[in-house]
Parts: structure tokens; C-alpha cells; sequence
């Protein structure tokens, strides 16, 4: 069992980020889960104290996701005035975009390397709106914002590329081929949790069970 503010894993029963869970309650001594995909979930013998802990943290993350995004506005009185070119003009145009400085001069590295340190600070903050440069552009703005994005661990040439559609479907099970019909199958979001499957008769799992679905992982794999 691991409960933290990331996951929700009891096994058998559940194992999935609070992202993929919308409500919870208890109805007859179970504790009942309500997933995004409308599946519900009933997990008998929970201890209260353990109820009352899952209600705390999922109260948390709730209250986590509603919180107003913060958006970077790139007021930096401490950082601008020691441009060359600094004052209320580079502080204004570094407020927008503005084309016809696509060709303007590059930031002094060692700002840029402060505004990307700057921008590690807040690198936790997930609900964090981070500006987007325009392409084969170096006026003020999108020099800035190419240097917060670093500091936040983007790559500004890659935020166009497209994504697998397979890369957005969330993972059950990671399946790991070990040797002539044998996998390990592990929990992605807890790595000690895993099961060895065989798949040549008898087929079994390290679970016990009969039609688990780690053996319908690995079958689906």
C-alpha cells in the first residue's frame, strides 16, 4: 500500500494517480472510488484512521488543482537595469513581442543565465504558465522566454513536436521480457510492486490469481 500526494495504491484493488480519480466516499464499510472512465472501485477493510488519511490527502490535491495559475510577466527591476540598453523602453518592449526586434542583439549570458534561474525557483509550480517564443526571433521577449523555459526544463525547439498518440495513454503495467515466456510485469507508478507471468502451460502469475490482469497485460502487450 503507498498513499501519498501522487498515487492511490491498494493492492488488489487500485493503483493510479489522483489525476485519474474524481470522487471518493464510503457506503457499507467499503470505501468507494470513482475513476475518470466512470469504473468504481470498493475497497473493503479500510481502517478509519487510513480513511480519514486518503480523505486528508485527497483534499489536498484538490485544493491543489484549484489554485489560479500563475502567469511570469517579465517584471525584472533587478535583472534589466543592468542591461546596456536598460530603462523604461527595454523594460516595456520586454513585455511583448515585438517582431521588429527579431533581430536585435543576444541577452548578456549571464542574465539570461539568472532569468533561467530564476525561472528553476518556480519549477515546481505546476500550474505555472510559461511564454511561448516565436520562431527565428530574438527580440527581448522571446529571448527571455526561451531562458525561462530552459530554467523550467522545456526545450523551446521541441514545443511543436508532435506526440504519439500511444505516449498519451496511461500505463497500467510496464511489461518487461525476462526470458522464454516469462515477464515481469510492474506497477509504473510504484516500482515495488511487480509480478513475474509465464506464458507456457501451466500460465500463471507470482499473484496467485487465475485471469489476472497481469496476465492479460502481458497477452495485451
Amino acid at each position: 500500500m503507498k498513499i501519498n500526494d501522487k498515487i492511490l495504491n491498494i493492492p488488489p484493488y487500485i493503483s493510479t494517480s489522483w489525476d485519474n480519480i474524481t470522487s471518493l466516499f464510503t457506503q457499507n464499510d467499503f470505501l468507494v472510488v470513482i475513476l475518470k472512465n466512470g469504473a468504481k472501485i470498493e475497497i473493503p477493510k479500510i481502517q478509519p484512521e487510513m480513511i480519514e488519511e486518503i480523505f486528508k490527502i485527497h483534499s489536498k490535491v484538490l485544493e491543489g488543482k484549484s489554485k489560479p495559475k500563475t502567469s511570469i510577466s517579465f517584471g525584472l527591476p533587478s535583472i534589466l537595469p543592468s542591461m546596456p540598453t536598460a530603462g523604461l523602453e527595454s523594460f516595456t518592449s520586454a513585455m511583448q513581442h515585438n517582431p521588429e526586434q527579431k533581430d536585435a542583439p543576444d541577452i548578456p549570458s549571464d542574465i539570461i543565465n539568472k532569468i533561467a534561474n530564476i525561472a528553476k525557483l518556480f519549477a515546481e509550480e505546476a500550474n505555472m504558465d510559461i511564454p511561448k517564443p516565436v520562431a527565428n526571433c530574438n527580440c527581448m521577449h522571446c529571448q527571455i522566454s526561451k531562458a525561462l523555459q530552459i530554467g523550467m526544463g522545456i526545450n523551446p525547439e521541441n514545443l511543436d513536436a508532435e506526440v504519439d498518440e500511444k505516449d498519451l495513454k496511461f500505463r497500467d503495467w510496464d511489461i518487461i521480457e525476462e526470458g522464454a515466456h516469462l515477464y515481469r510485469v510492474i506497477n509504473p507508478l510504484d516500482e515495488k510492486e511487480h509480478y513475474s507471468v509465464f506464458l507456457k502451460d501451466p500460465i500463471g502469475c507470482t499473484c496467485g490469481k487465475k485471469n489476472c490482469d497481469h496476465i492479460k497485460a502481458v497477452l495485451n502487450s
